[in-house]
């Protein structure tokens, strides 16, 4: 009989005993039988040029059943729909496809602002309930690790209302084939980011939500039509609870760019002035109505040099350009609303010279965009 000696018992390092209860007590913390979707990263193109993002736009393949990672392949082989993601038909893995800071041929003229994903069009009401809970998961996600909220999230439906170049409407129809609309998305979304703030839709048919038809009509007016003589006027407006957009110069109704404001989101601080002579100008905010009358700009001073109150929202602004001498001018501006489509009419001035409405805007709704020049006559 061979006598053996018996191996003497190993010690775990204290490090991997402290990874083990890490573990378990992770595993313990998480909800039972939670679902919760992959990301995986499947590139199949670089794009198609350099892209800085500040929207995330949902679309749906509008191709029942075939699954994501089939889409993967088709885009693998041409990639000229490619997406930068997409969502498998009940949810359970999003496919990476493009890296984010690169260009996709996905929503028209809106391409150089946004970054997409394709919900697989599933054809049973099961994946689809899976897939509206992860996708509202991954949106959630998206948006919270850019610090966004849901302003900055649109439908294809919205970004071709936007900026066009696309005629497009989904997911609208494959959301109401199960019963949902996009509105309920945003507020699923909110939910998830455990905010109270749903940032209004794009109105549409199937859309559901805040639209209101009618309701408001600007009186007809008759303003003299300009010759041409101008005087620059430079204006901004401040996003409710983030930054200053960009710093406008009159307008330009062929650049996405030729207005002051963020589409879909609120404002609470406008600042405007003019090259020569004077402009006087205030908001009407939801919480407060009309404020007092501002004639002097500047970032450093929000009591004088700007009109608002900092996170009260502005919907409605008026304006009045009084002249330092010679030609006699006025101030021409307009504005839209995030829960009505297209600009409001015209306004010149306060209402005092040649009538029509006294203000831009319509109470009870944010102010979203705001065009202004100053003229002698209109230029429209």
């Amino acid at each position: 009989m061979t006598e053996t000696k018996a191996e003497p018992k190993r010690k775990l390092p204290m490090r991997s005993v402290f990874a083990i209860v890490l573990a378990l007590v992770a595993a313990l913390a998480a909800p039972c039988g939670a679902e919760a979707y992959q990301s995986v990263d499947k590139y199949v193109s670089g794009g198609h040029g350099y892209l800085n993002a500040s929207y995330l736009v949902i679309h749906e393949t509008a191709n029942p059943g075939a699954s994501a990672y089939n889409h993967t392949l088709l885009w693998s082989r041409d990639d000229t729909y490619a997406v930068h993601h997409v969502m498998e038909l009940d949810g359970s893995t999003v496919y990476n496809t493009v890296p984010e800071g690169r260009l996709c041929w996905h929503v028209g003229n809106g391409n150089g602002y946004t970054i997409g994903i394709e919900l697989a069009h599933a054809t049973n009401a099961s994946d689809f309930a899976k897939q509206w809970s992860e996708a509202v998961k991954w949106a959630g996600d998206e948006l919270r690790a850019r610090g966004w909220d849901t302003s900055r999230l649109l439908s294809h439906y919205e970004a071709a209302q936007r900026w066009g170049g696309s005629d497009h409407t989904d997911p609208n129809g494959y959301f109401a084939q199960y019963g949902k609309s996009w509105w309920e998305f945003k507020q699923a979304v909110a939910a998830y980011l455990g905010s109270g703030y749903v940032a209004p839709i794009a109105p549409t048919n199937g859309n559901g939500g805040t639209y209101e038809g009618g309701g408001y009509s600007s009186p007809a007016a008759s303003f003299p039509k300009s010759t041409g003589a101008c005087v620059s006027v430079h204006y901004a407006l401040h996003n409710r609870g983030g930054g200053w957009n960009s710093e406008v110069t009159n307008f330009d109704d062929a650049s996405e760019n030729g207005f002051a404001g963020m589409p879909y989101g609120s404002h609470d601080m406008l600042i405007a002035w003019a090259d020569t002579g004077t402009l006087r100008y205030r908001v009407h905010t939801r919480e407060s109505g009309w404020l007092d009358w501002v004639q002097a700009a500047s970032y450093g001073d929000s009591v004088n040099g700007m009109a608002g109150v900092w996170g009260q929202i502005i919907d409605g602004v008026q304006m009045y350009y009084v002249t330092p001498g010679g030609d006699y001018r006025q101030v021409y501006y307009r504005s839209q609303d995030v829960d009505h489509a297209g600009w409001w009419g015209e306004v010149c001035d306060d209402g005092t010279t040649y009538g029509g409405d006294d203000y831009a805007g319509y109470y009870g709704h944010a102010l979203d965009r705001l065009q202004v020049y100053i003229s002698d006559g209109t230029r429209r």
